[in-house]
């Protein structure tokens, strides 16, 4: 999945990211995150020089090599990229603005994610979730519409605060992460947390909860997980590109 694109900016680093963001995009499309040409994800460029966005009019599953991200500034200059940026860029400025500790970004919108971003009830996952949410996920109550300009990103970020994952009222999820793994994993998680919790709603069980003790034992055991569940997921993806899966594009798609 490389690309003959010449671009100075694309340096050995930041092409050691890229090439882990476009797994993270495909990876996301066969996990249910994928809606038509809709969503996106970012890394902060390793150079210190703003962030590297997916395109916009192309699925997660059609991210295929470089060309398919632009070079952007925090505020929006671009520096290089071919077709259109995504509008909703200012949601990841934002948040690598504030949060120096997060360096890959996550906007999409599955199914249970953007069932319970229309809730009023904080999502509390019952199971294994739970190690990657020592809190209930913030909400963003601004808007439900989409965060094209850089203020209203900066009240997202806000919201988000010390978290690694959100959702947008009535429109969809926020997942981050300190590596393009360790966002790729909060990504699912919160997907399959949100699953956990319409599915035990809808059944109107009781629910129990571990005491603090014992939560805060069990997060203790995510960093460890990441890179495991990070080698599966892309042994997933391997499974999944060659047995043809139709989600996923096999050739680049043209830059229109």
């Amino acid at each position: 999945m490389d690309s003959t694109l010449e671009n100075p900016d694309l340096t050995e680093n930041v092409k050691l990211e890229l090439d882990k963001l476009i797994k993270l995009c495909r990876i996301l499309e066969i996990e249910g995150h994928g809606d038509r040409t809709l969503g996106f994800a970012s890394i902060r460029d390793p150079n210190g020089n703003g962030m590297w966005i997916k395109r916009s009019h192309i699925a997660l599953g059609e991210v295929f090599n470089y060309r398919d991200f632009f070079h952007i500034g925090l505020d929006g200059t671009v520096y290089s990229g071919e077709g259109r940026c995504h509008g909703e860029w200012p949601i990841h400025a934002a948040i690598f603005e504030k949060r120096e500790d997060i360096n890959a970004a996550i906007h999409t919108h599955p199914l249970y994610g953007c069932v319970v971003s229309s809730s009023t009830e904080p999502m509390r996952p019952a199971g294994y979730q739970q190690i990657f949410f020592p809190k209930p996920p913030p909400r963003y109550e601004g808007s439900s519409e989409l965060i094209v300009k850089l203020e209203t990103g900066r009240e997202a970020a806000a919201v988000l605060n010390d978290n690694y994952c959100m959702f947008l009222r009535n429109h969809g999820v926020v997942a981050c992460g300190t590596s393009v793994e360790h966002a790729l994993i909060i990504a699912t998680a919160q997907e399959a947390a949100c699953e956990e919790f319409v599915k035990t709603s809808s059944a109107r069980f009781e629910w129990s909860y571990p005491d603090d003790d014992e939560q805060n034992r069990k997060i203790k055991g995510q960093e460890r997980n990441v890179p495991v569940f990070w080698e599966y997921y892309c042994r997933k993806l391997a499974r999944a590109e060659m047995i043809g899966d139709s989600t996923l594009s096999t050739e680049p798609i043209p830059v229109k």
